[in-house]
């Protein structure tokens, strides 16, 4: 699982860092924005933050008229407020102040585009003037003023609101009588507090704001999360539905089923799954193959001794003085079939497992001396035998395996040899491995079968005895397999064929030929 943890390791701080970036990112594109924002505010010659004041002196003109609104002005700029301008289409102030033309300039540029409608604000009077009203920047900045008194912890604003105009609370009986109610409430508390400035107000620099909220971070940290989530989700996914797929497929029947070369390039635990899967769809289509060849060959080699036997059956039906050879006929049919089923139920032994019979220490060097001495009986002088023996060698194992397994073999080489030829059987051992090896003078094996040979039911093209089931070598395999040992063949170079088998010693029990 190491090349997988490393992944979901490396893919856990990729979006930890990419959530980071992009929360960073978007934290610092808006205090860039807010920067920028202020430093604009800070650069401009009209004050914006002052709507609260121009909203007062809004009101006082439409409601009081100008001179109402210049009393008004008059009375604030003995204050330490900021001052108030208003000034009419001429460009003169009400209270005839002084005012830089880019002042106006910008102010009237800003008014037009509607960029601040609360900071500027063109009211029309009574007598059918319009005044434009705006603070001028850091013309009476509270800061200097405020600063001194917050720190020294005297009160922090005014006892009494800014002046009142003298029409504000009484009626002199000309036109209609000015009602503050529809307009809200008089502007004491709006602009005075003895708690401190109103939050507008400040300390001369950028208005208070609160922090920014995070719905943009967090948002930008579930993006984050989402995007590399649906990606590792799909980078896993992928794989596990494409051996859903193969499994299914497989399932269905369809043997030759591959997914190695779809993995792509990946070198992880699931690429391995997938040539896992190979393998085991490659073997599970070996021994179906294998099956089925097995039950034709069988059916083939069961139906030819039939057949003779049904045919001799016919013959001495019509020609009963033929009865003696047509049973010595039938008797040696009958014992073929027996013979190739006895083999049949070994190999199919072999294949689900050893028996559970017990272990026992075998002498190797005495089992094959016996063997030898019976093959000798069956050769009956038409080919010689020669044993050269290894010493006593002792081997873990079941003795019926071992036995079936050495006289396949030798059986194998006394009927392929030649007449007049040797079978040549020697046993030897370096203390860790046990080796027997078989060579006859018969015709051998062409290269290309020689692994073929070990296969059910195969028969070279250079001989087919009669005699043989086509199981012998096959058992053999099994057998040896089974004490975790191995079996080849290999062409002499003077001709004839050589079985090598070899046992590792101390094995400590027969095995599965499937392991």
């Amino acid at each position: 699982m190491d090349r997988l943890f490393w992944k979901f390791f490396f893919a856990f701080w990729l979006a930890l860092l990419t959530a980071g970036f992009g929360v960073g990112s978007v934290v610092w594109l808006r205090h860039n924005a807010q920067h920028a924002a202020e430093n604009q505010a800070r650069n401009q010659t009209i004050d914006v933050r002052r709507a609260a004041l121009i909203e007062v002196a809004a009101r006082i003109l439409t409601h009081g008229g100008s001179d109402a609104l210049r009393e008004f002005l008059g009375a604030l700029s003995q204050t330490r407020f900021p001052a108030i301008f208003a000034v009419d289409n001429d460009g003169r102030d009400v209270l005839n102040r002084e005012l830089s033309p880019e002042v106006l300039k910008q102010a009237r540029e800003l008014h037009d585009k509607g960029t601040y409608p609360d900071a500027l604000r063109e009211i029309s009077a009574g007598d059918g003037r319009q005044y434009l009203l705006f603070i001028p920047a850091r013309e009476f900045g509270l800061t200097d003023v405020l600063k001194p008194l917050l720190r020294a912890g005297e009160p922090h604003f005014f006892d009494d609101p800014p002046p009142r105009p003298p029409d504000f609370d009484r009626h002199d009986g000309r036109g209609p009588k000015p009602d503050f109610a529809d307009s809200g409430p008089p502007p004491r508390d709006g602009l005075l507090h003895r708690g401190g400035p109103p939050p507008e107000f400040g300390d001369g620099g950028p208005p208070s704001r609160e922090p920014p909220p995070p719905v943009l971070p967090i948002a930008a940290g579930t993006l984050a999360g989402l995007l590399f989530s649906s990606l590792l989700a799909w980078y896993f996914a992928k794989p596990i539905r494409t051996l859903r797929t193969a499994f299914a497929a497989l399932a269905q029947g369809k043997l030759d089923t591959r997914i190695a070369d779809r993995m792509g390039h990946r070198h992880d635990e699931l690429s391995d799954l997938g040539r896992d899967f190979d393998h085991m769809a490659g073997q599970i289509g070996d021994l179906v193959h294998a099956q089925q060849r097995l039950l034709h060959d069988v059916s083939h080699e069961l139906r030819s001794p039939l057949a003779r036997i049904q045919a001799a059956i016919g013959l001495v039906q019509q020609m009963p003085a033929k009865l003696p050879a047509t049973l010595e006929r039938i008797e040696r049919e009958s014992q073929r079939m027996s013979d190739l089923i006895g083999e049949l139920l070994m190999l199919s032994r072999l294949e689900s497992g050893v028996s559970a019979k017990p272990t026992e220490t075998v002498d190797l060097d005495e089992l094959l001396g016996d063997i030898v001495a019976d093959a000798e009986l069956e050769a009956a002088g038409r080919i010689r035998l020669v044993y050269r023996a290894g010493g006593e060698i002792l081997l873990r194992g079941d003795a019926e395996l071992l036995h079936r397994a050495f006289e396949n073999v030798i059986r194998n080489a006394v009927q392929h040899c030649r007449t007049d030829g040797a079978v040549a059987i020697a046993l030897n051992s370096d203390g860790k491995l046990a080796t027997v090896s078989v060579e006859d003078d018969g015709p051998g094996v062409p290269e290309a079968e020689l692994e073929m040979i070990f296969q059910p039911f195969f028969r070279s093209r250079n001989h087919n005895k009669a005699g043989s089931t086509g199981l012998g070598l096959t058992i053999a395999l099994r057998a040896v397999a089974a004490h975790r040992g191995s079996i080849h063949a290999v062409n002499r170079p003077r001709g004839g064929l050589k079985i090598i088998l070899e046992f590792p010693l101390g094995a400590p029990s027969p095995a599965s030929p499937h392991t």
